[in-house]
């Protein structure tokens, strides 16, 4: 499964590392990148994962999940 997670707030090379490595820290997710001109991650998951461990772990980074889709 992958999820796209539309994100406010980041601006430079550094704001990509943390939401990567934020989202590499939970449990199923894969691969993650970040497209910071796009304002999203794409998250690969080899195990489901909610929307809210998501959503937190980027929050928790100082970023805004504006929206968090299935592909």
């Amino acid at each position: 499964m992958t999820k796209k997670v539309y994100i406010n707030g980041m601006s430079c090379q550094n704001c990509v590392s943390h939401v990567k490595e934020a989202l590499l820290s939970l449990t199923g997710v894969k691969t993650v990148e970040v497209d910071l001109a796009g304002k999203y991650a794409t998250v690969e998951l080899t195990e489901t994962v909610a929307d809210d461990q998501i959503k937190l772990v980027i929050e928790d980074e100082g970023y805004e999940v504006v929206s968090i889709e299935s592909l």
